[in-house]
């Protein structure tokens, strides 16, 4: 069974892949998003070139011939990119064995827990407070994560004061029984992560991702290295 056809369809924001077999089965799968119509070229002349007329149940050694083929090209597109072929190609197998996906990868369907996650930044501690607790009460979430710190902020705050107020403003209002998670979106130093992650800890807050800016040094996975040796909540730090 060989690759005959591939599609995209999407817009700015999300774009979705159609892998046709030559027997004419199919799979669905979706480029990554945030620029998917970027993504969507990129597929179109970095990925789909190579991977057609490939064998569309041999996913592993297509994905390593794309990678070879493009090797100039390592970075984010060209991932974001070959997830698109990626996903069609499990759902097109999962389709002809009649299995979910989950079931081809060894595990067994059953209910997902998620959580609940805010976007926003620009909304009060006691605003943000009121929305996550209107969604634990209406669709009974138990895990929840907001925004602290500036989006790639150099220590800058949304403004001055929100990181203090809205870790234990929100915190306190959801109570206890929740799974409560902060993401600052690579917007501190080492040193002011550390201090962040001791509010944390007061807190019971028992993830902090996306500290520090990655690549710019090593310092951001020491910091994370200090935070688990010395606060144990913090075992689920990612970065």
């Amino acid at each position: 069974m060989r690759i005959f056809k591939l599609e995209t369809f999407g817009t700015e924001f999300v774009c979705f892949v159609k892998a046709t077999a030559d027997t004419g089965d199919i799979g669905w799968g979706q480029l990554s998003t945030y620029n998917a119509d970027i993504t969507a070229d990129v597929f179109h002349r970095q990925i789909a070139p190579h991977a057609l007329g490939t064998d569309a149940l041999d996913l592993e050694d297509t994905l390593n011939l794309i990678a070879e083929r493009e090797h100039k090209y390592p970075g984010s597109y060209l991932r974001r990119a070959m997830a698109g072929l990626d996903t069609a190609l499990w759902d097109l197998r999962g389709r002809l064995e009649g299995k979910p996906v989950v079931s081809l990868l060894g595990g067994v369907p059953g209910p997902l827990r998620a959580y609940a996650s805010s976007m926003k930044r620009d909304i009060t501690p006691e605003a943000e407070a009121a929305r996550l607790c209107r969604l634990r009460d209406e669709h009974g979430f138990t895990a929840f994560k907001w925004r602290v710190g500036a989006e790639c902020g150099r220590d800058r705050d949304e403004w001055p004061g929100r990181t203090e107020a809205v870790i234990p403003i929100v915190s306190n209002a959801l109570g206890d029984g929740i799974d409560k998670l902060v993401d600052a979106n690579s917007g501190f130093s080492t040193a002011r992560a550390i201090e962040v992650g001791r509010m944390l800890e007061d807190q019971g807050i028992g993830h902090f991702e996306s500290l520090a800016p990655i690549g710019r040094s090593t310092r951001p996975q020491r910091s994370a290295t200090r935070c688990r040796s010395t606060w144990p909540g913090a075992s689920r730090i990612a970065n």
